[in-house]
């Protein structure tokens, strides 16, 4: 059986992407790391968005230059599997996926 949704702790259910997804998803990145380029950002990819992934991008995306602004833009990867892609919507609504 090939599960086609992640189930959030939560009981939030997302659906996991499929092949015609991805050229999609890099496209809209692709156009998001420019826009940050073009701010003179520094562009951080952060592998892993579990306990210790999803603080550290938290940490990264906040650092600020010296006048005060966000120096950073920070990319989130997580593998899209049933057991852990719910942390991508998560992150990207703004919530932690990670609870202490």
């Amino acid at each position: 059986m090939n599960p086609t949704f992640s189930i959030s702790p939560s009981g939030e259910s997302f659906p996991l992407p499929v092949i015609a997804d991805y050229q999609n998803e890099l496209n809209r990145i692709a156009e998001l790391v420019q826009q940050a380029r073009s701010e003179n950002k520094e562009i951080v990819v952060v592998m892993g968005l579990g306990f210790v992934g999803a603080v550290m991008a938290a940490i990264v995306a906040d650092t600020k230059d010296a006048n005060g602004k966000k120096s950073k833009f920070v990319i989130g990867c997580q593998r899209p599997s049933s057991r852990s892609l719910w942390k991508i919507p998560l992150i990207n609504r703004g919530e932690s996926p990670v609870k202490a």
